[in-house]
């Protein structure tokens, strides 16, 4: 049986290759030059596909620019961060919940995160916080198809609009009124049929990782390692997806923050990121204002019990250390502050000194 080996890249440009059995120690090395010898020595030991899967993710690894494109819109991503800013349509979303949920007042958030400089507008109908319950598709399509429809019809087609679905019914009616993404919380897991509306309009797809569903996801979360199983479902649901007909330049991971993860696996996930990149896509993470943040501050500063909108500079902190580790897109909420913050970081980590 063929075992897979891999790369775990970790700080200071130092990479261990691991083989996928118990029997091989990993390898360290600590430059190209380095990993070109160990992938001949594998080829000399006639371990030719070995040496081609290693060279892929090395590849992959190294991979700085990715394009998303979309009915003649598109994003270039990798000299900066996109932001996908949020509407959430919902009486109950555990940050914003009943701010929006109103067809004007949708419409001029979204102008108004497009004027603050979004990228993409990420529209949902379901609250999908931890415990909250589903929602039936007449209703979450009487609440999102109106905002995408005038979201487009009002502010053009200079940007891309996102639906935060995981309803095939859902994505489907949302693409045919503009939108151009799905952003799929169970990726492409809860319902069969989003995998072919995926294929037939041929667009990105978002694929985030989650462990049970919304209502109980927060029960029982354990991983042997967290970073490993999120690598392996990725893997597993793009393989499913490339199956039916989707198109390897159609997706985004996100390793869903707060999906079935406990404040040390978020913590673990935003520290190991770049371990995602072996994988060869563009990476979306979303933490603006999550749980977890109001967790880490209440704990070490013990000043006040910090609400979702206590924690901007949270998210700002913990944002940073993510796309240092190789996010390039954002979804937040905040999206004037986050992209005054963009511009410095990107600015400074793309800065060459010569």
């Amino acid at each position: 049986m063929y075992i897979k080996p891999y790369i775990v890249p970790k700080e200071a440009e130092v990479y261990e290759i691991h083989f996928g059995d118990l029997f091989s120690a990993p390898k360290t090395v600590y430059n190209e030059d380095q990993f070109k010898e160990l992938v001949e020595n594998l080829k000399r030991e006639g371990k030719s596909r070995e040496a081609l899967e290693l060279t892929r993710q090395w590849v992959n690894l190294n991979k700085k620019f990715f394009k998303i494109n979309y009915r003649g819109r598109f994003i270039d991503l990798g000299v900066k961060t996109a932001i996908m800013g949020i509407i959430n349509i919902t009486p109950n979303s555990f940050s914003d919940g009943g701010e929006y949920f109103d067809l004007k007042k949708a419409v001029e958030r979204g102008e108004q995160l497009l004027q603050y400089g979004a990228d993409i507008i990420d529209v949902g109908g379901e609250s999908t916080r931890p415990g909250a319950e589903p929602v039936p598709k007449e209703e979450e399509l009487r609440r999102v198809i109106p905002v995408i429809k005038e979201l487009r019809k009002n502010l053009g087609d200079k940007f891309l609009i996102s639906v935060d679905t995981y309803k095939s019914s859902v994505a489907r009616k949302a693409l045919e009124s503009g939108a151009d993404i799905v952003n799929d919380i169970s990726g492409l897991g809860f319902d069969k049929d989003m995998v072919n509306v995926i294929k037939e309009f041929d667009c990105p797809i978002v694929i985030n990782h989650i462990k049970g569903r919304p209502k109980d996801m927060q029960k029982k979360v354990y991983y042997s390692d967290v970073v490993a199983e999120i690598i392996d479902y990725f893997e597993r649901r793009i393989e499913y997806a490339l199956d039916k007909g989707v198109r390897p330049d159609r997706f985004i991971i996100d390793p869903g923050i707060g999906f079935g993860k406990n404040v040390e696996h978020n913590v673990e996930i935003i520290k190991r990121l770049r371990e995602f990149k072996v994988l060869g896509y563009p990476i979306l993470i979303g933490l603006s204002r999550k749980s977890f943040i109001g967790s880490i501050l209440t704990n070490f500063l013990k000043d006040k019990e910090y609400s979702p909108k206590d924690r901007l500079f949270g998210t700002l902190g913990v944002s940073a250390y993510a796309v240092l580790n190789g996010a390039n897109i954002l979804r937040v909420h905040d999206v004037k502050e986050t992209k005054e913050f963009l511009t410095l970081l990107d600015t400074v980590r793309g800065y060459k000194i010569v």
